[in-house]
């Protein structure tokens, strides 16, 4: 376990020559907006795993150094909340990623695979799975925990070496880094409240003179939820921010009548929420940024299954995840609205968008 600054610095040093780095984290989001950050687990190309305590660490910066240092890969199972834990922590860029869960999907091994599966299916080793709900943050962690975490990087060079194999055999490393450039990229999964308002579920029943008003308190909820490290919900419940947008509270009284509305929200930012309701246009003629998704007309559903259909068809002879194609929403966007979605960008569009675009367009 590293748990000092001079010890990090050191094993960074050490590391800095390697060509790829296992990485894992473990940490805790239940009452934080960002994850929290508690272990990271690092691993060269051999050696044993190595566990680094951030808790215990004022700066580790030095790792931001190695994962963006050029001719490094990173190799991480399911990156996403991984690279937003550390981000927390310090300036995270990757140099090259190597997200195994990814190579998986595009050698047809299904397109969520756990990491568990994969290390059984490559190497025959069963990994405990006990304590996968761990209290992360507490100190001194059971060793049997440490030995849990240590084996979150232990076998991920054996999983990258088996499925690089099969995509430089298949043809497919391109796409596959194309894709985990994709997933790098910090607007992939840095928050930004000003984009919040197109995660808001339910906003779709509101009327076009309210929905300015949602977006307004989607940004501000967003901002505020990092500011102050509470989950977003904490902050304004989704179905009270969509009564307050629909109900425009002209005050205190108005506001507290809402229903969810509690004094907690009110005491700490109701002035806030009404300053927002306060500033935003109410147009009946607006914008409308959520629309009322009727039932689909026979002859569109029709087009959505003939697509689905030709892009498994296309999947199953590449022996790739249908979904990294696309999924039935985004096709079903593209159908109402010609909608331009991943399956015309990149790889995507000349292994399957460019028919769909010739036959359905």
């Amino acid at each position: 376990m590293i748990d000092d600054d001079t010890a990090l610095a050191r094993a960074c040093e050490r590391l800095a020559a390697a060509d790829s780095l296992a990485l894992d984290t473990e940490f805790m989001r239940e009452k934080t907006y960002a994850p929290g950050l508690c272990l990271v687990q690092l691993r060269g190309t051999a050696g044993e795993p190595m566990l680094i305590d951030p808790l215990a660490l004022e700066d580790i910066s030095p790792l931001a150094r190695l994962f963006a240092s050029d001719g490094c890969e990173t190799i991480l199972h399911s990156c996403r909340q991984d690279l937003e834990a550390l981000d927390t922590r310090m300036a995270m860029e990757v140099h090259a990623l190597f997200d195994t869960q990814v190579a998986a999907a595009f050698c047809g091994l299904g397109d969520q695979v756990s990491y568990g599966a994969l290390v059984a299916e490559i190497t025959g080793v069963t990994l405990d799975k006990a304590h996968t709900r761990a209290d992360w943050s507490r100190r001194p962690l059971p060793d049997a925990e440490l030995d849990y975490a240590a084996d979150d990087v232990r076998y991920l060079h054996a999983v990258r070496d088996h499925l690089g194999e099969q995509l430089e055999a298949s043809g497919r490393m391109a796409w596959f880094r194309e894709e985990c450039a994709r997933q790098a990229a910090p607007e992939t999964w840095r928050p930004d409240p000003e984009q919040a308002w197109q995660r808001l579920r339910g906003a779709a029943s509101l009327p076009v003179a309210a929905q300015e008003t949602a977006r307004r308190l989607a940004r501000w909820r967003e901002a505020r939820a990092v500011q102050r490290d509470r989950p977003r919900e904490w902050i304004l419940p989704t179905p009270v921010l969509l009564e307050v947008s629909r109900k425009a509270p002209a005050d205190t009284a108005a506001l507290a009548a809402i229903e969810g509305m509690n004094g907690g929200i009110l005491r700490n930012a109701g002035r806030d929420i009404l300053d927002v309701v306060r500033e935003a246009p109410r147009d009946p003629h607006g914008e409308v940024l959520w629309q009322q998704q009727e039932l689909m007309p026979p002859e569109e559903r029709k087009r959505v299954k003939s697509i689905m259909h030709l892009l498994r068809d296309v999947a199953g002879d590449l022996g790739i995840s249908p979904s990294l194609l696309a999924n039935r929403a985004a096709v079903e966007r593209f159908v109402r609205d010609a909608a331009e979605i991943d399956l015309f960008r990149g790889w995507r569009l000349a292994v399957a968008g460019e028919r769909v675009l010739k036959d359905y367009s």
